[in-house]
């Protein structure tokens, strides 16, 4: 894909931080940010905590306050600037504050914009100006973003459903996107979005309004302690809550009773609320979220949190007998083995003596995977339920275990008729991704073993995937990417050899030419005096 197809197609990533509620749900409705081909990220609600979301996301752009609690928003904007591959800062101020505005300004600042005075208007004219900037920077290789929050959502779905192989499988991922697991204990909140109907709003107010309510469960839940929240559908999250020595179950009840309030006093949404049993091993999450999935209904009734003590009604019919199957048909996009497990599930479920709503929530547990894992999974199931008035959601009106059964039918009859013509088109997706986060990430080493672990194959899958529909190996991709951003370096820089292969991960500046060699056909001091004369690059090969 050409950089410039990239940036039409990429979404730039946005963080808003300020201290004031109000302030932050004002800006998240002002303007429709993906008319600026942006998309908000994360919320913050403190300096420290808007440091530790720009590790996490990299965003392009940082909307923040000037002032707020635990660190300024201009100590942020200084501490970015030290360390340099800094986002673009807009800064918002109150009148009095115009001397910290300019020394915003100082560091770099995109601009300043007075809170009183913020229309849709300049907003909109300083997002787009700091945009611009973004394209600025890029290389002409075209460092390309991807969005990280997509990688940890199939993650947590993997792991919540017992699809992570290997203790090392799972040590690798969760290394490699920096989740941390190191609680005491880990539980699973199984939560509704009650009033999100898509019979009153379009499909793009109700993506609005679902990532708005997402975004404020997050930010809200995390101020209780350290947690992850997870997108199963448009009506469905998971929270994942990591307890330390001091925390409890009531530390869990007053985050989500707060967090229910909230919702409902800024979206009139209901949040419903079931929290699974405790587990040590963060490889039992599935555990928890089996059983939080099965208290639903009873927190449904009540419009309390309900927790794990109370028992569900109904015989359990638990997924993971189909585990391994489930595994192969996704990580491999096998078109028959899917269609061949879910075929087997709906018979299960049809012929046992299954509640409706332990048959409900196995359905739903399938649409959600369909949905995350598969490429572009949201527009495949919509598709194959396009003629029911409510689309997939249809499901949510089965009232038995049969009607369940025959809804996972027509899903898998879908499924397989959808991906049997897209069969080539996803292994070319699932290459432009991979391909695109090599991008993201080329001035790093980056291994197989990683990037297979992020995106959920194995490593002979992905491998074999590559040299197939990839033009080239995994190596040689990697290799021949590195090289390109080399002789952009070389011609608009006078960093040395060894210094650029520094800079782009290589273990030496040695290996660095025998790559160089191998790619270009000549070494690079030979590329330099051939292209450059005497430019001053002085590195032996």
């Amino acid at each position: 894909m050409s950089l410039e197809v990239r940036r039409k197609t990429m979404k730039y990533k946005v963080i808003l931080a300020d201290d004031e509620p109000l302030v932050l749900v004002g800006l998240q409705s002002m303007i429709k940010w993906e008319q600026h081909n942006a998309q908000i990220c994360a919320l913050a609600h403190n300096g420290k905590q808007l440091s530790e979301l720009i590790e996490r996301f990299c965003p392009d752009v940082v909307i923040t306050d000037i002032k707020m609690p635990l660190r300024s928003g201009l100590d942020v904007l200084r501490g970015c600037s030290v360390k340099g591959n800094s986002p673009q800062f807009i800064m918002l101020t109150n009148l009095e504050e115009f001397s910290l505005a300019r020394n915003a300004i100082k560091y770099q600042a995109v601009d300043y914009l007075v809170k009183i005075e913020l229309t849709a208007e300049t907003l909109g004219e300083t997002l787009d100006k700091a945009i611009s900037n973004c394209k600025k920077t890029e290389t002409t290789t075209g460092t390309s973003r991807i969005g990280m929050q997509v990688f940890y959502d199939k993650f947590f779905v993997r792991l919540l459903n017992g699809l992570i192989d290997s203790r090392e499988q799972f040590r690798i991922q969760s290394q490699d996107l920096a989740i941390k697991f190191e609680a005491k204990e880990y539980v699973v909140c199984y939560a509704e979005l009650e009033g999100l109907s898509p019979s009153q709003m379009d499909k793009e107010q109700l993506i609005n309004l679902f990532f708005s309510t997402t975004l404020m469960v997050r930010e809200t839940v995390s101020k209780y302690c350290l947690c992850y929240v997870t997108s199963l559908d448009m009506r469905h999250l998971s929270i994942t809550f990591c307890l330390s020595n001091e925390q409890s179950q009531k530390t869990i009840q007053e985050a989500l009773e707060t967090t229910k309030e909230v919702i409902k006093n800024y979206f009139s949404v209901q949040l419903i609320c079931s929290v699974g049993k405790s587990v040590e091993d963060p490889l039992a999450l599935c555990d928890s979220f089996f059983s939080a999935r099965q208290l639903l209904p009873i927190a449904q009734k009540t419009g309390l949190v309900a927790f794990f003590d109370t028992k569900a009604e109904g015989e359990a019919f638990n997924l993971k007998e189909y585990h391994d199957k489930l595994n192969k048909a996704f990580s491999e996009m096998d078109v028959e083995s899917l269609s061949c497990v879910l075929e087997e599930i709906a018979q299960a479920l049809a012929g046992r003596k299954v509640s409706r709503l332990q048959a409900l929530d196995a359905v739903s547990n399938i649409l959600y995977m369909s949905i995350t894992l598969l490429p572009e999974g949201e527009e495949i199931v919509s598709k194959v339920f396009a003629d029911e008035p409510d689309g997939y959601r249809s499901l949510y009106r089965k009232n038995n275990n049969m009607e369940c059964a025959t809804w996972l039918i027509a899903l898998q009859k879908g499924l397989k008729e959808q991906l049997q013509g897209r069969k080539s088109d996803y292994r070319s997706k699932i290459i432009k991704n991979v391909q695109e986060y090599i991008q993201g990430n080329i001035k790093r080493k980056i291994t197989l073993s990683e990037v297979s672990s992020i995106f959920g194959f194995s490593q002979n899958y992905l491998s074999s995937l590559f040299s197939r529909f990839g033009g080239c190996s995994f190596i040689e991709y990697i290799n021949k990417e590195k090289i390109a951003v080399a002789k952009d370096m070389m011609a608009n820089s006078d960093l040395k050899v060894y210094e650029i292969s520094d800079e782009l991960g290589f273990e030496s500046s040695f290996y660095f030419s025998k790559v160089f060699k191998k790619v270009e056909g000549v070494s690079p001091r030979e590329y330099l005096q051939a292209h450059y004369g005497d430019k001053n690059h002085h590195e032996a090969d």
